[in-house]
């Protein structure tokens, strides 16, 4: 526990001395925490309209919006939901959220275009979950590793139009293990993991999608199967933390555009394709086998058609938000003076491009995973 204690407070120590050094913030502690108010938070991103009624607050500008409530862990940034890594609390007359979700969530997905060192994508590395023995979760019509791979298929046929190079950890019905997964994917440089899969639950339905739990950060994954819910250890994977949720969020939020999912949420995790890898990598549960109303919409070859070119979508919305520079000779003075983004990256990437101002606009289980 000690150790474990050690990591946090190292992590939270880096994080607020981060933040502290931007000049613009005014850490707190609560409860051994490091906080910030969202009043600080508007005023740091420069929201020109910020409320706070009973225990809600709302952030707001023409093109974007953060609204979260005090005693929950639950943060919608332009309508999706992402869960925070600890909670937003209520003290006197502020609400706060914590310095961590602040740099590991708000920051790149407000501001992807300023992640560090990024690259343009050159390989996409699809997952299909499960395949060969592992059937994965199943219904009646079907099961969860043919229809993971059916559309990871989709996937790359809609990446590869788009100039992509695909690469697939499996492309048939054969097992392929955890370990040669990440494997497979480490080879590959200036690339992007993604893996695929369908939930399964009493009662549940919907989207949500997995990044890699930031260092000191517990996951928020109803369950696990391959890291202790408690451990808090660095991976290897968190070298991408801002990479990893951006492009979680990307796809997530395309995919519920396009198809009209509920939204269960951008949730971190250490599932084991997500620990070791050394690339950007997401994993997404893309509905319920077990709900009557979508395990029958999934069984449409249409349905998993459409899933597979939202993801794919929403990979390309990624590479572009990140990768994104305003030209001109004043870029340097715009990134300086003007308002930090115009745009966040789960609003349409053709609304971001043809409405960006000249400054340094963003584009903006139960399985073994």
């Amino acid at each position: 526990m000690r150790l474990l204690n050690f990591v946090f407070v190292v992590v939270a120590t880096a994080v607020a001395a981060t933040l502290a050094n931007a000049g613009e913030w005014t850490v707190l502690h609560h409860e051994k925490r490091d906080y910030v108010t969202f009043a600080n938070v508007a005023q740091f991103y420069q929201f020109p309209e910020y409320t706070r009624v009973s225990r809600t607050v709302s952030l707001r500008s023409e093109h974007r919006g953060i609204r979260a409530q005090a005693g929950t862990s639950e943060l919608y940034i332009n309508g999706v939901r992402f869960f925070t890594d600890f909670p937003i609390v209520s003290e006197g007359a502020d609400d706060l959220i914590s310095v961590m979700d602040v740099s590991k969530l708000i920051e790149p997905i407000l501001r992807p275009s300023r992640i560090a060192n990024t690259q343009k994508i050159e390989t996409v590395v699809l997952d299909p979950g499960h395949g060969g023995t592992d059937q994965g979760t199943m219904n009646g019509r079907g099961t969860e590793k043919d229809y993971a791979l059916d559309v990871a298929m989709t996937a790359r046929e809609q990446l590869l139009r788009a100039g992509l190079k695909v690469e697939m950890t499996r492309s048939s019905d054969v097992g392929v293990s955890l370990e040669d997964r990440v494997q497979f994917a480490n080879r590959f440089p200036h690339a992007v993991f993604v893996s695929i899969h369908f939930n399964s639950a009493s009662g549940g339905s919907g989207v949500e999608s997995y990044a890699l739990a930031p260092a000191g950060v517990v996951s928020n994954a109803a369950a696990e199967s391959h890291a202790s819910p408690t451990e808090v250890q660095p991976c290897a994977g968190n070298a991408h933390d801002p990479h990893n949720i951006a492009l979680t969020a990307a796809i997530h939020a395309t995919v519920l555009s396009q198809l009209g999912a509920f939204d269960r949420g951008v949730r971190h995790a250490r599932f084991h394709v997500l620990r070791n890898i050394n690339i950007p990598a997401t994993l997404i549960e893309c509905g319920f086998l077990s709900d009557p109303v979508e395990g029958q919409r999934i069984a449409t070859v249409q349905y998993r058609q459409r899933l597979g070119q939202a993801i794919a979508k929403g990979i390309e919305n990624y590479n572009a938000a990140v990768n994104y520079r305003t030209g001109g000779a004043s870029f340097a003075v715009a990134r300086t003076n003007l308002p930090p983004h115009a745009h966040s990256i789960t609003e349409p990437l053709e609304a971001q491009l043809n409405a960006a101002p000249a400054n340094d606009a963003a584009a903006s289980n139960n399985g073994s995973h």
